[in-house]
């Protein structure tokens, strides 16, 4: 099973690739954001690194637009200006050329659609401009269930364009529900996703994006604060609440009451996990795209050795 697990820096994560980077097929770090003027902020770890060389792990490191808060504004201007473009990919490239990087990923969010041709130009050039050097290019995408261009989301994203012009493309088929509570990724979610992608995109081409995290959403707020698999194993036992697997959405789940206000809870864990790696198989896809390291069910692990 060709497993890739996105990375980044937060407690336990270092320790979790000590202990897991043999079992990985490649690492994908959260390392490098996009600026204004079309330069990059290096946040690469010489750590992270040493432990790559020193178990033989490829790193395609991340391009993001999270070092800014206007994420939404600061990709438009650097996807509508030729030059900025052209400087952003020149910044790409040479990053992944002095770092010796085999690849590289895109992982733009908040991508305004009418932003879809300048984003398509850019994936374009990127893509003539790094395969001329020898590198992988990647780029995680929303899940869609058809292509829409309208909508506010991942209306940027044309995948049968998207298909020309990437070597791997990771669906994050995950964040099913965030403003309001239901399963992270339920199964019928995601195969509704893949149902739609593999008439777009050739099956080989994609990674099933999958999520190893919860979320616990308050009564009255809108937004949820992620678990990952551990705290939300932990909060039940302590508040001696019983986990339920609901078997439609192939999806952990419980509530909670807590100041008067009720919690409802949804997480991954290793079964959830496994019904949806079945889906791989079914699609002929070619393997797996996981967010993220250190938040993971630890039996996930013998779930991967034993593929």
């Amino acid at each position: 099973m060709d497993n890739k697990w996105y990375f980044d820096i937060a407690p336990g994560a270092v320790d979790d690739l000590k202990a897991h980077a043999k079992d990985i097929t490649t690492l994908i770090p959260f390392w490098y954001g996009v600026k204004e003027d079309g330069t990059l902020a290096d946040m690469s770890s010489n750590e992270v690194k040493k432990i790559a060389s020193d178990n033989n792990l490829p790193l395609y490191p991340i391009i993001h637009n999270y070092s800014d808060p206007k994420k939404s504004q600061l990709i438009h201007d650097l996807l509508s200006s030729t030059t900025l473009r052209d400087t952003l990919i020149a910044s790409i490239r040479d990053m992944a050329v002095a770092n010796n990087y085999p690849g590289i990923n895109i992982d733009f969010e908040f991508v305004p659609p009418e932003d879809r041709s300048n984003l398509n130009t850019f994936l374009e050039n990127l893509y003539t401009s790094l395969k001329a050097v020898g590198k992988i290019v990647t780029i995680s995408v929303p899940a869609e269930l058809s292509d829409n261009p309208q909508h506010p989301f991942s209306g940027a994203f044309q995948y049968s364009f998207i298909a020309q012009n990437a070597d791997q493309i990771y669906i994050l088929a995950y964040d099913e529900h965030f403003s309001q509570p239901g399963p992270i990724a339920s199964i019928g979610f995601v195969t509704n996703v893949l149902n739609y992608a593999v008439t777009v995109i050739p099956p080989e081409k994609i990674w099933l994006g999958m999520a190893v995290y919860g979320y616990d959403w308050t009564e009255g707020i809108n937004y949820p604060r992620t678990l990952t698999y551990e705290q939300a194993v932990t909060l039940a036992r302590n508040l001696g609440v019983t986990v339920i697997y609901d078997e439609t959405a192939q999806e952990s789940t419980y509530t909670y009451v807590l100041d008067g206000k009720t919690h409802t809870v949804w997480f991954e864990d290793s079964r959830s996990f496994s019904a949806k790696l079945s889906l791989v198989d079914r699609y002929k896809l070619s393997g797996i795209a996981i967010w993220r390291l250190g938040q993971e069910d630890p039996a996930i692990w013998n779930i991967l050795k034993e593929r």
